[in-house]
C-alpha cells in the first residue's frame, strides 16, 4: 500500500511478540532488560557503521524488531500486578478473614443470585495494599431493600478473599481466566449486613462519569418511554445494558447486531462522521481543518466519558483521535498509519489490551474497512444517490464482517447469515438515534424535553426492536456450534489478506500466496482431526445427575446419564465448538468402563464395589454412597478416587481427608472440575 509506513507495523509486531513471550514463557524482568539493552547497543553500533558507509542491511529491520520484543517483555513485567510487593495476594495470609477496605470501581451486570461489582482493595487490617477483586453481594430475598452501591463508594467488610471459580466442564467459558486478563485475581462474597458503607469518593473521572450517567438516567425515567425503548436508549447513549431483557438481547445477538448495544468503535466512528458533516461549512482551509479536528476530538472524548469511560469506548476514542489526526495531515494512507500508532500506544500503556476480544475485533474491523472499502466500492458506481448510499453501506458492512470473521468464529463459534440485511436497517438509523438521543439527554437534563420528541424517538426505537425481533426469527440463517481453532484464525486472515491483495493488484506471486492459503485450510482440518482421534472419557461436573462423556477415535460423542436425566445442551455445544465431532448420541450411564487398558468403576448410592478380579484403576463415587472408604482402599490399594457433584459436600470433605491420610490420589469436581481419562 503506497504511503503505508511499514516501520510502525514492525515496531508494533515486536512489542506484541514481547508481551506474548512474557505471557506464555514467563520471561523475567532481568532477561527483558538484558535483551532490550543488548539489542539497542548492537543496533546503535551497526546503524553508525551503515550510516558512515551509506549502505543498508537487513539488520536495520531485524534489530528494531528485537529491541521492541525486549521492550514488550519489560512493560509486561512492570504491568503485572502480581509482581507488585503491595498487591493483596502478596500479603501474608491475605485469604483468611480480614478487615478489608474496598472502593467500588465498576458495576457489572447482576447475576440471578447476586449483584456484581469490581472493587479495589486499599487496606487489609493495618496493611496498605492494592489490587482488584470481584465483589458479589448476595441478594436478600427476605429483605426488599437490596444494598445498591455506586462507583466511588468506600466499603468495609471482614469477609475472606477467595479464589475465582474455574470452569468445571470441558471447553466451558472460563470466567476466571477472563477476569485474570482484566487483572482481577480473586473474589469476595458477602451479604448486605456484612458490608458497611464508609463514604463516597466522587473525585475520580470514572466517579464523575458514573454519577452523571445516573443523573441523566433518573431524568429519563420521568418521561413515558416504552420499557424496551428505554433499555436500548440507556445502552446506546449511557453505556448501561443492565435493563435489557434477555429476550431482546438474544434477538440482537441472533440478528448479528449486538455490537450496537455496546458503546464502542462503531458509535464513536459514526459520531465522528456526523460531526465532520455538520462542521463541513467551516471550509477546508488549514485553520478550519485544525479547528474542526479539535472540535471532533473534544466531542469524541466527552461522549466517551459520558458513556461510562469503559475500556472499549476509551480504546475507540483513542483510535479515532489518532485517525482524526491522520485526516488532518491529509496524507494518503495517513489514517491507516494513525490506526497502527494508536494500537501501539494503547499496547504500550496497557500490555493486556492485546488479549481483549473487543480490542482485536475493533482494530480488525476498522483496518479492513480502511483497506478493502476503497477497492470494493469501485466495483459498482450507481448514479442514483440512494442506491449509491446503500451500496456503500453494504460494502462497509461486508468489509467489517470479513475483517472480524476469523476472530468471531474463534471466540463465538457462530455466524449470523442475516447480518447484511440487519446492518442495512441498523446503521442508517444509528446515526439518527445517536444525534437525536444526545439532544434528548441535553433537553431532559434541563427539564425542557417536549413530548413530541419523546414520541418520535420512542417510535423509532420500537420499530427498530420489532425489526430485529423479526429478523432474529430466521434461525436457519444463524449457523451455530462452528469448530474454529487458533490455527484456522491465522489461515483465515492469510486467505482474506491474499484475496484483498489480488483485488488490489493482480500478479502471479499474489495468486500463489492466495492458493497456498486456500490449500492450508483443509490441511489444518485434517491435522486437527488426526490429533483429536483418541479415545477419551470425561467425568463431568453436574449437580442433578452423574454425567459421563465418551469420545472415540472416530470423533463420535456419547453423553451418558441416568435414566430420564436432562443433559445440559451447553455441554454438547462446547464439545461441538472445540472438537471435530461427527455424531452426538445419548445413552444410559454404566457401572463399569474400560478405555485403552484403564478400568473405571462407578459406585453409586447402593455402595456396591467388592467385585472379584475387577481391580479398577479409578473409582467414581456418585450420589453419596454410605461406604467405609478405608475398607474400599484396602480392597483396591492402587486406585484413584474421583468424586462428582452429586455427592454431599460433607461426604466429599471426609473422603478427601481419608485419601490424604492413605496417600491416595483424590479428585473432587467441586474443586477441580471435570476429570479426563485418555
Amino acid at each position: 500500500m503506497k504511503g503505508f509506513n511499514s516501520t510502525i507495523l514492525i515496531l508494533l509486531a515486536g512489542l506484541i511478540a514481547g508481551i506474548m513471550c512474557y505471557r506464555y514463557f514467563s520471561i523475567n524482568l532481568f532477561s527483558g532488560y538484558l535483551l532490550l539493552f543488548t539489542t539497542l547497543c548492537i543496533f546503535i553500533f551497526i546503524h553508525g557503521i551503515l550510516y558512515y558507509k551509506r549502505s543498508q542491511s537487513i539488520f536495520s529491520g531485524v534489530l528494531p524488531f528485537l529491541i521492541f520484543i525486549g521492550l514488550g517483555i519489560v512493560i509486561a513485567n512492570l504491568n503485572d500486578p502480581l509482581l507488585s510487593s503491595d498487591h493483596f495476594s502478596n500479603v501474608n495470609q491475605s485469604k483468611n478473614s480480614k478487615n478489608l477496605i474496598l472502593t467500588i470501581k465498576d458495576e457489572l451486570k447482576p447475576g440471578f443470585y447476586d449483584q456484581k461489582y469490581i472493587a479495589q482493595i486499599s487496606q487489609i487490617d493495618s496493611h496498605s495494599v492494592n489490587g482488584l477483586v470481584l465483589l458479589n453481594i448476595l441478594k436478600d430475598t427476605s429483605n426488599s431493600s437490596q444494598l445498591k452501591l455506586q462507583i466511588g463508594d468506600r466499603l468495609f467488610t471482614n469477609q475472606s478473599i477467595e479464589d475465582l471459580k474455574k470452569a468445571k466442564n470441558p471447553y466451558q467459558f472460563d470466567y476466571a481466566a477472563y477476569l485474570k486478563s482484566q487483572k482481577i485475581y480473586a473474589q469476595i462474597t458477602a451479604r448486605n449486613v456484612q458490608i458497611l458503607k464508609l463514604s463516597i469518593n466522587k473525585k475520580s473521572l470514572s466517579g464523575y462519569a458514573h454519577h452523571s450517567r445516573n443523573y441523566l438516567k433518573n431524568k429519563l425515567d420521568n418521561y413515558p418511554f416504552h420499557r424496551d425503548s428505554k433499555a436500548v436508549m440507556n445502552a446506546l447513549l449511557l453505556g448501561q445494558r443492565n435493563d435489557l431483557s434477555s429476550e431482546l438481547q438474544e434477538s440482537y445477538i441472533n440478528a448479528g447486531v449486538i455490537h450496537i448495544l455496546a458503546v464502542s468503535g462503531l458509535h464513536v466512528g459514526i459520531l465522528m462522521l456526523i460531526l465532520q458533516l455538520i462542521l463541513k461549512p467551516l471550509g477546508n482551509y488549514q485553520r478550519s481543518r485544525i479547528l474542526r479536528g479539535l472540535i471532533v476530538i473534544i466531542c469524541i472524548w466527552l461522549f466517551a466519558i459520558l458513556t461510562g469511560s469503559s475500556a472499549s469506548v476509551l480504546r475507540a476514542a483513542t483510535m479515532f483521535s489518532f485517525i482524526q489526526v491522520g485526516i488532518l495531515l491529509n496524507q494518503r494512507q495517513a489514517s491507516i498509519n494513525a490506526l497502527i500508532i494508536s494500537a501501539f500506544f494503547l499496547t504500550l500503556f496497557n500490555p493486556n489490551i492485546i488479549f481483549e476480544v473487543g480490542f482485536q475485533l475493533s482494530y480488525a474491523a476498522v483496518f479492513f474497512i480502511m483497506w478493502l472499502y476503497p477497492i470494493l466500492e469501485k466495483v459498482w458506481q450507481p448514479r442514483n444517490k440512494i442506491l449509491k448510499y446503500y451500496w456503500q453501506l453494504v460494502v462497509i458492512s461486508f468489509t467489517a464482517q470479513v475483517g472480524v470473521l476469523p476472530l468471531s468464529l474463534y471466540y463465538f463459534h457462530q455466524f449470523p447469515g442475516i447480518f447484511l440485511i440487519a446492518n442495512m436497517i441498523i446503521i442508517p438509523a444509528l446515526g439518527v438515534l445517536l444525534i437525536l438521543g444526545i439532544i434528548i439527554l441535553i433537553l431532559a437534563s434541563l427539564d425542557i424535553l417536549p413530548l413530541f420528541i419523546i414520541s418520535i424517538y420512542d417510535s423509532i426505537l420500537i420499530t427498530l426492536n420489532n425489526c430485529i425481533r423479526y429478523l432474529a426469527q430466521y434461525e436457519s440463517l444463524l449457523i451455530t456450534n462452528i469448530y474454529f481453532s487458533a490455527a484456522l484464525v491465522f489461515i483465515g486472515y492469510a486467505i482474506i489478506i491474499s484475496w484483498g491483495s489480488l483485488l488490489q493488484k493482480w500478479n502471479y506471486s499474489k495468486l500463489c500466496f492466495f492458493l497456498l492459503a486456500l490449500i492450508a485450510l483443509p490441511l489444518s482440518l485434517i491435522i486437527s482431526r488426526s490429533n483429536q482421534s483418541k479415545n477419551r472419557l470425561y467425568i463431568l461436573h453436574n449437580y442433578n445427575s452423574s454425567l459421563i462423556a465418551i469420545q472415540d477415535r472416530n470423533q463420535n460423542l456419547i453423553i451418558q446419564s441416568e435414566k430420564d436425566a436432562v443433559i445440559p445442551q451447553s455441554i454438547v455445544a462446547n464439545f461441538k465448538e472445540n472438537q471435530l465431532v461427527n455424531t452426538v448420541c445419548q445413552d444410559e450411564i454404566e457401572d463399569y468402563y474400560h478405555i485403552d487398558g484403564r478400568r473405571v468403576l462407578r459406585v453409586d448410592s447402593l455402595g456396591l464395589y467388592d467385585l472379584p478380579q475387577l481391580n479398577p484403576d479409578y473409582i467414581l463415587l456418585t450420589h453419596s454412597p454410605k461406604i467405609n472408604l478405608d475398607r474400599l482402599i484396602s480392597t483396591y490399594p492402587n486406585v484413584q478416587i474421583i468424586s462428582d457433584a452429586t455427592n454431599y459436600k460433607s461426604y466429599t470433605a471426609r473422603w478427601k481427608a481419608t485419601c490424604i491420610k492413605q496417600k491416595i490420589p483424590f479428585h473432587n469436581t467441586y474443586e477441580k472440575g471435570f476429570y479426563m481419562i485418555n
